[in-house]
């Protein structure tokens, strides 16, 4: 007897416990993780009222509308695609609905991926709630940058992480990493690295966790504090300095100012 395959759209993998496979489960985990920093983001978008830039073909004489349309339309469609599945599940189970909140409803919707994934809808509420919560990332106006948590250990597909998540998963393989020990092995690994003032402010900052500028680093270097490497051949004129000093003497700084 063959294996069933996922019931979720374009997926071709083995569902060998349920209606969906694991990667998909995973994927929907993810997704539903997502929201309620999703949803923080999207009111921000919503309540902006500095950069409206589409007139929608209004005359300039208008006042632009006090909320972003767009953005309300997703939120609404996130919410009621969760609150819906939410209630199938419910249902299904003979229990109580979630409150009609989107971080509710997903959450709610967490607590029971094993009755969804054996769920003959399975694939459905996999692909309606993964296609709500990519919509309404779109919308987000200028959303934070994206924290880079290296390459992911059995695909090697790049990760990025929300600034405030505590895990990310590879949007590959659905593998879940933490977003503290991502940090600290990256930063193991770039210790002997050299670098220009330049590079390194553009690169430490966000695994660091704390502020770094050219400045800081040329400053520290003309100190004394610092050694300054000879200028790598494509950079003539731009002298490099070894990642694990930088990271050293921040530390000592930082422990300095705490005292």
């Amino acid at each position: 007897m063959s294996t069933p395959v996922c019931a979720a759209p374009q997926c071709d993998r083995p569902a060998h416990d349920g209606f969906i496979c694991v990667t998909c489960r995973d994927v929907l985990r993810r997704d539903l993780d997502a929201v309620p920093v999703l949803c923080e983001d999207l009111q921000v978008t919503i309540a902006k009222q500095d950069r409206l830039g589409d007139t929608d073909g209004r005359s300039t004489d208008e006042h632009p509308l006090p909320l972003r349309l767009g953005p309300m339309e997703a939120r609404r469609d996130l919410a009621d695609t969760l609150r819906a599945w939410a209630d199938h599940v419910a249902q299904r189970r003979g229990i109580p609905a979630p409150e009609h909140d989107p971080v509710k409803a997903a959450s709610f919707l967490r607590c029971f991926l094993g009755e969804i994934q054996d769920d003959q809808m399975a694939g459905d509420i996999a692909d309606e709630i993964g296609y709500c919560v990519i919509m309404a990332g779109r919308t987000v106006d200028k959303p934070l940058q994206h924290v880079y948590a290296g390459p992911c250990d059995e695909c090697g597909v790049d990760l990025y992480a929300h600034p405030r998540a505590s895990d990310v998963s590879c949007r590959n393989c659905a593998r879940d990493y933490n977003i503290d020990t991502r940090r600290k092995w990256m930063l193991t690994k770039a210790e002997d690295q050299l670098l220009t003032a330049t590079e390194m402010s553009r690169a430490l900052p966000g695994l660091l966790q704390q502020q770094l500028t050219a400045s800081m680093i040329r400053g520290l270097a003309h100190r004394g504090r610092l050694t300054a490497h000879p200028p790598l051949p494509d950079r003539p004129r731009e002298p490099v300095y070894r990642v694990g000093d930088v990271i050293e003497l921040l530390h000592e700084i930082s422990s300095r100012e705490a005292a």
